[in-house]
Formats: C-alpha cells, structure tokens, sequence
C-alpha cells in the first residue's frame, strides 16, 4: 500500500467523505484536421448543426431543472445556452473555418481556448472562474461534433469520490444522482459554479488541488475534507478511522445544535443577541429558519441579474421580495441592492470596471451610473414593502453625499409610487453596509442619513489591508485580527452605538466562532451568516459572558502584532471550546 499523503487545496464545500477514487474524463482532445476548400460550406454547416443539437440538450436539461424547482442549475443552463449561441464562439469558429480551412471541431477547440485564456487573466476571481462555464460548453459542443456519448458522471457505488482536472457545473448538477459522495479538482475556485451548486446540494468539494490526478490512482481510497481544504490519498487505518470519528461527531452536533434552533440566543449573563441569515434565492428562507435564523440579515439581490440574456423587470424582481417576506412571516429581511458592477454584469449591461474592478465602478457606484436599473430596483422593493418588514441596505458607500443622492432617488420613487395609487410601507428602513475604511471611521456622520448598519467584514479587510483576498499570493495579509483591524471595527461601533445606530456584522467573521467573542465585546448585538453556521454560533454565545469577553478584547487591544492577537484569541478559545473547527 502506497504511504498516506496530504494535498492540500482550497475549501470550497464543507463535509467530509471517504471512499473510492474515480476519474473524470479529462477534456475532449481535438488535433488540428485541414479540409478541402471545397467541403467548406458543408463543415459551416456541420458546426451549425452541432450548435442546434447542443441547445436542444441544454434546452431539455434546463427544463427538466426547472420541473426540479432547481433554480439556480436551470439558470446556470439558460446562461450556457446562451454562450453557446454568442457570436463569439460561433462566428468566431466558422471565420475560422473559412480562413484557415480546418475542421469545425479545430475551430471550436482553438476559439474556446482562446476566450479561456481571457478569462484565466481576469484579475476578479469571479470572472475568472466563469472560464469554466466557457471550457464546458465548449466540452459538449465538441462532444456533439465528435459524436461522443454526453459527458456526464455515470453511475457509481455509493460514497465514491469523484476527482478530475476541474468539474463543470452541469457536472455537479448530476453528481448526487450519479452516486458521488464528495469532488476534488486541480482547477477551479470556492465562487464557482459547481461550488455554489455542490454547497447547495451539501456535497463536499475541495479545489485548486496541485497534482491530484497524478497522485490519486483510480480505485484507491481517498478522505476528502472539504472543511479544511485537504485530500488524504492512501490513508492507513487509523486516518480513516480518525475520520469517520470526525464526521460522526460533526454530524451529531450539528443535529444536537439544530434541535435548539427555535430557542433565543442569550450570554450567560442575559444579554440578547440576534442571529441572522445571508441568503439569495426565496427558496433558501425555509432552511435559514430550520437553523434558528431571527431574520434575513442580507439578502443578496444578485442572482436575479447574473448569468442570464436579459435583465430581470421590476414585476419579477417584486415577486422575489414577496417571497422572500411571505415565506419569513412577519419576520424581518434587509435587501442589500445590486453589489454587480466593472465586469461581472449581466450580457444586457457593459459597464468598465478598470483594471482592478473591485475599485470600479460597482455596487453603490454602478446604482448611481445606472439610475434607470436602480429605479427598477427600488420601485420593485417599495411595492413589496407592505408584504413584510423589509429593509433597503446600500453596499460599498464611501461617504455621506453617495447616500444623500441614493436617499433622495428613493424619496422621490415613494411619491411617485403614491400618485400611481400603489400602496407602500410608510417608512422603509435605509442602511449602509460598512466595506470601505472611510464608512468605518464615519458611522456617526453616516448615521444622519442611515437607520443602520452592517459591517461587511470581507471588503472592510481587503481594502484596509490592499490586498485581494482570493489572490494567493498576498493571502497572509488577511488576518481579522490584526490589531489595525480591530481598532478599526471598534471605531465604527463605536460610532454607531455613539448615536443610537444598530450595527450588524454579516461578513464572513459573524460565521467564524473563533471570532464570536471578539465581535460581541466590540458591541455588536447581531450577526448575520450562512445558514448552517448559526446552530455553532448560538453554542458559543450561550456558553459565555459579555463580562469574560470584553476582558478578552481588552488584553487583544493591548498586543501590538497580528500574530499576538491570534495566538491570544485563538488559544482562548480553543481552550474554551476544544472542538472549535
């Protein structure tokens, strides 16, 4: 038996599974074939038949999806359709055709690997995992001017593990009815679509594993820990033995924790906090309260725009707040408004975001570039307002002039809602969400023209630090707890507490009990996270003092680097809760 060996990836879908290793067709492999001049038109002509029989595939998968009240995968296909059919790809192999007299599928494999490659460039981690989507449907329409069986995982035992150089997204729509118990890629990122998709389903996946398929035999034993971002290949006994340990434990606390969802989340010594969640589908309301969830902290309003050929009209962007409000009942939801912008957009849109998008033109920026999509927004959200107590919360705001503009658009869109006879709410809560250094030294300004706040802690770190938090290369500036950070979360509580503001926290820290404690003694009252991260927060709430965790925050305050802070907090709480994860 080969010795055991640990690879390590990124995580991008919690869980853990062990069992048999099975391989994924790599891509289709086309060698360049010329063609006479004369079989031209009729190869023009093949290429244009395999697009019509790809779509129909995709047609037939989308609505088998949708009959599924699958949501997400049918809109993931719709935009692959679509892809299919963009002139880029089709006219740009049929040029080539004609020029360089090649084979359609010639044409398709050098056309895909080209827009690929632009993608691979991006420096926005979403746009550059949107390569994917492209390198799949290049894969089928391949397979189709091949004559190949469709690709997708076939049947296997149960608790196999699948792996591969990457997984598509209509690769992990079929993976639980393919048998698969968990995926791990060399390729691929945690805002992917097969991991929104393979989170969705609860299915474990760790990517951007280096070396995978080389080092995995097929048939051998695999434990993939989706949780830390790890794949042990070859384990011994006692690894396996360790882990299924692990993953009964995991398995029985979460059902233990959840079975006291319903109960209120109080410190030992009374005080009340609230506990959110961050969601953006209408679908996903039902689970966020079997968790426990309070209300709905963020609703992310995206979906509704990405990923599709045309934008979404203010009838169907008002039927989603309706949902969303009816199935909370009477329970509150605050709708953060479009965070889109630079060139994650939809098709309909293009606006420039820069070389570096994330300091472009986006969320609150876009909203102000574009007035006719944010008027759609707002009127969609006004008309919902009676449905529900809803929220309007404004993402990436600099400062207090953006949100005076974006208040007084509202203002006038209440009116004219009013003289077109639609009822509204009479007082429709506006927030800031706080990402940007200068919302977090201002919330006492900011407060004059905001009901509340919440702190999006994963831009907050990324601009504080000047560092991409999804690039590699500077990941070891991404510390929460560095003392710089923390001086700064203070002082925006502060500041909102100062003059009687509500601030939440619903960035990826309000989901790490790690940093439970820290946030409470800064004064934070609710947290808003992913749903399935509340049961394990509550846990730590319950189990100690406001008292005990300022005296925490106050020794943190006092250490002058990142790393002292972290040996601190993380040892205290270790200590405290030693199957911390």
């Amino acid at each position: 038996m080969a010795p055991a060996r640990t690879l390590t990836g990124v995580a991008a879908s919690d869980g853990i599974a062990i069992g048999q290793a099975r391989l994924l067709a790599p891509r289709v492999s086309v060698v360049d074939r010329r063609i006479l001049p004369d079989l031209v038109p009729a190869e023009i002509d093949r290429l244009r038949q395999a697009v019509t029989a790809t779509d129909t595939q995709l047609a037939s998968l989308s609505a088998r999806l949708e009959a599924d009240q699958l949501h997400e995968g049918h809109l993931i296909v719709e935009a692959h359709r679509l892809m299919l059919r963009d002139d880029a790809v089709v006219e740009g192999a049929r040029r080539l055709i004609e020029k360089e007299e090649i084979a359609a599928e010639s044409a398709v494999r050098r056309v895909i690997d080209a827009i690929s490659a632009r993608f691979n460039q991006m420096e926005d981690p979403y746009l550059r995992e949107r390569g994917a989507d492209v390198e799949a449907i290049g894969d089928r329409l391949l397979r189709t001017l091949l004559g190949l069986p469709e690709l997708s995982p076939s049947a296997s035992a149960p608790g196999t593990i699948g792996i591969g150089t990457t997984l598509s997204p209509i690769d992990a729509l079929h993976l639980r009815r393919s048998g698969l118990s968990a995926f791990a890629a060399e390729h691929g990122g945690k805002t992917s679509h097969a991991a929104i998709i393979l989170r969705a389903l609860g299915i474990p996946f760790v990517v951007g594993v280096r070396g995978l398929c080389a080092a995995v035999r097929p048939g051998g034993t695999l434990v993939v820990d989706g949780e830390r971002g790890q794949v042990i290949v070859s384990p011994d006994e006692d690894t396996i033995a360790a882990y299924q340990e692990r993953r009964d434990r995991e398995r029985s606390r979460a059902q233990s924790l959840k079975s006291r969802a319903a109960s209120p989340t109080v410190t030992q010594d009374g005080v009340r906090i609230e506990l959110a969640a961050n969601i953006e589908d209408p679908s996903e309301v039902g689970e966020a309260l079997g968790f426990g969830a309070e209300s709905v902290g963020l609703f992310r309003t995206e979906l509704l725009y990405l990923d599709r050929p045309e934008l979404p009209d203010e009838e169907e962007q008002f039927r989603d707040a309706v949902a969303v409000l009816t199935a909370l009942g009477g329970r509150p939801a605050t709708f953060r408004t479009l965070d889109i912008g630079g060139e994650k957009l939809p098709l309909a849109i293009m606006v420039s975001g820069g070389t570096n998008p994330s300091l472009g033109v986006r969320a609150i920026r876009f909203s102000r570039r574009r007035p006719d999509i944010f008027r759609t927004q707002m009127r969609a959200l006004y008309r919902a307002s009676v449905a529900g107590p809803l929220r309007i919360m404004f993402p990436l705001v600099s400062g207090v002039s953006e949100v005076d503009e974006v208040r007084q658009v509202c203002a006038g869109i209440a009116e004219e809602l009013a003289r077109e006879g639609v009822p509204v709410a009479d007082d429709v809560p506006i927030g800031v969400m706080i990402e940007t250094p200068s919302a977090a030294l201002t919330t006492d300004h900011l407060a004059r023209s905001a009901s509340f706040f919440s702190i999006g802690t994963n831009d907050l770190i990324q601009y504080t630090f000047a560092a991409d938090r999804e690039n590699e290369e500077v990941a070891y500036l991404y510390h929460p707890l560095h003392p710089s950070f923390l001086r700064l979360l203070k002082s925006a509580v502060d500041g909102a507490r100062r003059v009687g503001r509500p601030i939440a926290v619903c960035g990826d820290m309000a989901a790490d009990p790690a940093y439970t404690w820290v946030l409470l003694a800064l004064g934070v009252r609710s947290l808003s996270m992913c749903p399935r991260f509340i049961p394990r927060v509550k846990s730590i709430i319950a189990a100690g003092t406001i008292a005990e965790m300022e005296a925490l925050l106050a020794r943190a305050l006092s250490l002058c680097s990142e790393v002292e802070v972290e040996d601190l907090v993380l040892g205290v709480m270790h200590r405290r809760f030693p199957d911390l994860s």
